[in-house]
Formats: structure tokens, C-alpha cells, sequence
């Protein structure tokens, strides 16, 4: 039995997605869930995605579940409210007064989460539907997921209840870039990504037969995973010097400097460890991730990272270094995981990644307009594909009552 389809303009292949379907024409009624990666400014390619699942009356999930930016993203989507994630996106986030680098760097000032979550409460300018959004939950779960920060444990919070503005602030709150503390229940919480920035075993553990996962990045093949990680810390001491030199901020590459030593010992040690956790990769394969790695040193890299913006920015802090550490090693491990279980679910779990044909134009952070504009296009033409092959079939496998 496929228990595992990539669904992607690049990875459209007909015959799979015809095979994966007769499947569950002749499955039982199903336990489906929804569950959304992270990503900044990338979920535009999510918000796309759920667009046009909005415009066809598609939603058969009884689970939903969303990290971060993915939660924001669920939060529309539960509340029926079309185009609320493109604008929130693109004229929200992309305001200097939710982030501005050159303040970030010279002057310490955070990510101002705060002043754009106000907007999506009752009083702001594009309220999120909390009435219709409890009205779609009566028979459904929607959770999102935070990081507790003395544990660095994935946790998974209720949404739209009495506290829900807290929660989306919980699950977003990118370490070091967003620097007020969030507590609740007495902890305090950081970005959901750091624990579980694909939450698809949590979905899994809740009783889960079919889950649908959003990417917004795209879906890749086993022991190509590794490739990301080898040679990063020269990756981002490589890129760091370009973009402060156009900020004219040569003092905030002192900063970087400083960690090499500090971080030397901690960067071989990952290495190490996430090659021992690849048996497919071989020694032929490392050796040419490490060739492919310094043939790409001298193209730059766009922003630091089109991968992780939030959490190399974070290494030019002055404080709080090996709590940052604590946390990418955190964030590597179970994204690793993550990979892994969704390419070979266990017995019994279906799984279908919505993804992006290749890296998105959007970056976590400061992404441009136009780019945002594409990758909300892609987002939602797969989107409709995903309905055009899927709705009535999901539709008629779903187990979830749904509300008059």
C-alpha cells in the first residue's frame, strides 16, 4: 500500500496520485488532520493553499495543527476568512514596524509581534472571525504548537479559546528576533518551531489515519536532508559579511566573529551526529554534498538563508549564546525526525505533502512584495489541483460531523 504521496507541481505524478486515491475509495471513514509547517513570510505559499480550499467549501479535517506562522495561517482558515493570510503577510509583516533589520541590528529593537497580533484581534483592522472560527471547532480540534523554553518541549495549546491572541503569540515568538517573554500556565514559551517545526507525529499520536501536511518548502528525497546542514556555520559566516556591509553595520559582524570559537566544538558535534542518523548516505554521497557545499560558497546567499533568516539572525545577538545553540540543535534534531517519519509513516498512516515546487522567492523575513505575490500564486494553483483530485474523495472518507 503508497502510504506516502508528495503533491507538487514538479512531483505531479498521475498514476501515483490515481493509486493513492483508489486507496481511499476503499477505506473506511477516516480521522484526517491538517497539519501546517512554519515559515514566516513563506507561509504566503500556505495562505495560497487554503485559498483555494476556501473557495470550494473544502475542509474534511477533524485534527488541525499548526506551528507558527502555520498556526496563523489555521487561524483563517478555521474562521472561513478568505485572503486574510495574504494580507496579513504581505501588508503586516512586510511593515518596517513589525521588523526592520537595520534597527534589529544597531539598536537591539525585536520583532514587533505585538503590534501586529493587535491587529487581528476584535478592535483591530482585519479581526480574525473568533465567533465563526468556535462554530467550526464544535465538532473538531485545532491546536497550536509552542516550545517551552526551560525544556525546549513541543507543546500542543487549544486554539480560539478565551486566550487564543496568547497562544498564536506563544507559537510565534522567534527566539532572540522577538525578545518579550510569553508565559502561560506560569511558563514561558518560545516559537513552536524550535520543537516541532512539522508537527505530523503529533497529528499521528492523536488518532490520525490520513494527515495532510502544507510545506513551505519543498519535499526531498531520502539522504538529501543532510546537505542542508553540512558546512553551515561557513554558510552563514560567509553571507553575514555582504549584507552588514550594505547596512554599513561592519560592527555587527564583530559579533559573529566572536561565536566561531564557541561554536566550533557544537557544529562538529551536529555534523557528526546527523550523518550517523543518514544510513543512506554514503561516503561517496558526503563527499559530494562537501563538494556541492564550496562550489556554492562564492554565489551568496540571499539573506543569510532562504531556509532559516529568523535563526541566523539570531547569532548576531550579545546574549544568551548557548540557550540559541540549545535551541538550533533542537530545531535540526526533530526536524530530521520529522522528515524521516513523513517519507515512511508507520503501518496504518497515510500521509500527502502539499509542497512547493522548488525553494520559495519569499523569505522567512523580509521578503519583497513581488515575491510574495508568486509564491501566494503557486500556493493556491496547487491548492486547487489538490482539490480538483482529492475533495470528493476526502469529503466522502471523512469521519468529522460538520456544523449546520
Amino acid at each position: 500500500m503508497t502510504n506516502h504521496l508528495p503533491f507538487s507541481l514538479k512531483a505531479f505524478d498521475l498514476p501515483l496520485i490515481n493509486n493513492f486515491s483508489r486507496q481511499l475509495l476503499n477505506a473506511k471513514q477516516k480521522k484526517i488532520a491538517l497539519v501546517v509547517q512554519g515559515g514566516g513570510q513563506r507561509g504566503i505559499f500556505t495562505a495560497g493553499v487554503f485559498d483555494a480550499f476556501l473557495e470550494s467549501g473544502f475542509d474534511p479535517f477533524e485534527l488541525y495543527i499548526g506551528t507558527s506562522a502555520g498556526a496563523l495561517n489555521l487561524s483563517s482558515f478555521i474562521s472561513r476568512q478568505p485572503r486574510f493570510g495574504y494580507e496579513f503577510i504581505v501588508n503586516y509583516t512586510t511593515d518596517n514596524e513589525f521588523f526592520n533589520l537595520y534597527k534589529y541590528l544597531s539598536q537591539q529593537k525585536s520583532m514587533n509581534l505585538d503590534w501586529a497580533l493587535e491587529e487581528v484581534r476584535s478592535h483591530g483592522a482585519i479581526p480574525l472571525d473568533v465567533l465563526k472560527a468556535r462554530d467550526v471547532l464544535k465538532h473538531r480540534t485545532a491546536l497550536a504548537c509552542a516550545t517551552r523554553k526551560d525544556t525546549l518541549q513541543d507543546i500542543y495549546m487549544p486554539m480560539y479559546q478565551d486566550n487564543w491572541c496568547e497562544v498564536l503569540r506563544a507559537s510565534c515568538a522567534i527566539p532572540v528576533i522577538y525578545n518579550l517573554p510569553v508565559n502561560i500556565d506560569d511558563l514561558e514559551w518560545v516559537d513552536g518551531g524550535v520543537s516541532a517545526a512539522v508537527p505530523v507525529k503529533e497529528a499521528w499520536q492523536r488518532g490520525a489515519d490520513l494527515v495532510i501536511v502544507v510545506r513551505t518548502e519543498p519535499v526531498l528525497l531520502p539522504g538529501s536532508e543532510g546537505r542542508r546542514f553540512d558546512d553551515w556555520r561557513s554558510k552563514v559566516e560567509t553571507a553575514l559579511p555582504e549584507y552588514i556591509e550594505r547596512l554599513s553595520l561592519n560592527q555587527s559582524l564583530d559579533k559573529v566573529k566572536s561565536l566561531h570559537g564557541e561554536l566550533t566544538t557544537k557544529f562538529e558535534g551536529w555534523k557528526s551526529n546527523w550523518r550517523d542518523k543518514d544510513p543512506l548516505a554514503s561516503p561517496e554521497q558526503l563527499e559530494a554534498d562537501r563538494e556541492q557545499t564550496i562550489e556554492s560558497k562564492g554565489k551568496g546567499w540571499s539573506l543569510l538563508s532562504a531556509d532559516n533568516i529568523e535563526r541566523f539572525l539570531a547569532l548576531t545577538g550579545n546574549s544568551k549564546r548557548l540557550e540559541v545553540i540549545d535551541m538550533l540543535n533542537r530545531y535540526y534534531s526533530t526536524y530530521q525526525g520529522a522528515h524521516e517519519f513523513m517519507l515512511s509513516p508507520p503501518e496504518g498512516l497515510q500521509i500527502i505533502q502539499i509542497a512547493p515546487e522548488k525553494s520559495l522567492k519569499s523569505r522567512a523575513l523580509l521578503s519583497s512584495k513581488d515575491d510574495l505575490e508568486i509564491d501566494y500564486r503557486e500556493g493556491k494553483l496547487i491548492g486547487r489541483e489538490f482539490v480538483s483530485h482529492f475533495a470528493d474523495i476526502l469529503n466522502e472518507t471523512s469521519a468529522v460531523k460538520r456544523s449546520k
